[in-house]
């Protein structure tokens, strides 16, 4: 295993392909926020007035777009490409989760449209208890009205056919074995780079970056502003809430993802997190089932490394740690500060137009 990755050469492009709730948001917008800056380093961020080429990327057909929304024109990734081809910096950094949950066919576009040969990716690998619970949130935001507990028993099992979407969504870019064979049809293993998170040291996956980019130590620097701190488990349990009670009043389930990503989330994301626990504990039921996943994730990465894969970190941090707190549900549910639920109360009252009163 490595400290670190090693400077891509001149002309090669960097493609950060996530997956999703590893701490991408925080790195894209770190470079595309210093755009001009990287330009004197030999480095470029090519992208269409986003932080990420999300159209570009839903234009192939990648998940990721939310449901109900229309598929954006192949002309959003057709410009993305030429984009990139125009750039004249000898190094070039693309980044994108949704680009981990690309199918086979998919990737193979990706890696020819974006330089074939001189494609180098990196994905991220992080621990199950911290990835579970955030990823629950996300589907909270969603609309989704399930428990912790309830929504794990469906990612974890294996025999319900009905929930193959659930386990799909959750373990597709996840399952960190699979992930990279996939992309190992299509580049070297040498090309290919796993970043294995470290909860105790967040400095990990920028400075990988800044040395696979030729960059300063020190360049990278996540602005806590546009970071995304997540939602504590006593705001989800209040947009879950929530949720169910705009369902029960007839409020459609696109409507209802709006309210409560765009407006509710939003709200929360502007104030400190509030006291209380970060994620609902790991049910007793699950924990021997997430020990025996995780074992065998370090067993993958070690394996990956013995193939030529390039692994940043130490594959034992994804073993479930022996303090990792676990309850038999159903749990009891958290208490939410007042202040958290007047600002939530009050984004949903000024979101939602009134109607005249005709009295």
């Amino acid at each position: 295993m490595t400290a670190a990755g090693s400077t891509i050469p001149d002309g090669a492009r960097l493609v950060h392909i996530g997956p999703h709730k590893t701490g991408s948001t925080a790195i894209q917008k770190a470079l595309y926020s210093a755009r001009d800056r990287l330009r004197e380093h030999g480095v470029a961020y090519p992208n269409i007035g986003a932080y990420r080429p999300r159209k570009a990327g839903w234009s192939l057909g990648l998940s990721g777009r939310p449901a109900g929304s229309p598929k954006p024109s192949i002309e959003y990734w057709e410009k993305f490409v030429e984009a990139v081809r125009k750039t004249r910096a000898p190094r070039i950094c693309i980044s994108n989760e949704d680009f981990g949950r690309a199918t086979p066919e998919q990737l193979a576009r990706v890696v020819e449209d974006l330089g074939g040969e001189r494609v180098r990716v990196l994905s991220v690998a992080r621990r199950l208890d911290r990835y579970l619970p955030s990823q629950w949130q996300q589907r909270v935001q969603a609309g989704d009205q399930r428990s912790y507990d309830d929504w794990l028993r469906l990612v974890l099992d294996t025999d319900d056919v009905a929930q193959e979407w659930d386990r799909r969504n959750v373990w597709y870019a996840h399952d960190v074995l699979a992930l990279v064979e996939r992309w190992l049809t299509e580049v070297e293993p040498e090309h290919y780079t796993v970043v294995v998170s470290d909860e105790a040291d967040r400095s990990l996956l920028p400075r990988t970056f800044e040395t696979m980019l030729g960059l300063p130590e020190g360049f990278i620097v996540p602005d806590p502003v546009w970071s995304n701190r997540g939602l504590s488990w006593s705001e989800t349990e209040l947009l879950r809430g929530v949720n169910a009670l705009l369902e029960e009043r007839g409020m459609p389930r696109p409507q209802r993802r709006d309210l409560l990503y765009t407006v509710l989330h939003r709200t929360m994301q502007d104030r400190p997190a509030p006291p209380g626990p970060k994620s609902p504990p790991l049910p007793d039921w699950a924990a021997d089932r997430l020990r025996d996943i995780s074992d065998q994730r370090v067993k993958d990465l070690q394996s990956l490394a013995e193939r030529g894969v390039r692994i940043v970190g130490d594959p034992e941090l994804m073993r479930l740690p022996e303090d990792v707190e676990i309850a038999a549900p159903p749990f009891p549910e958290p208490t939410i500060d007042l202040g958290t639920a007047i600002a939530t109360l009050t984004a949903a009252l000024t979101a939602v137009p009134l109607e005249p009163d005709e009295g």
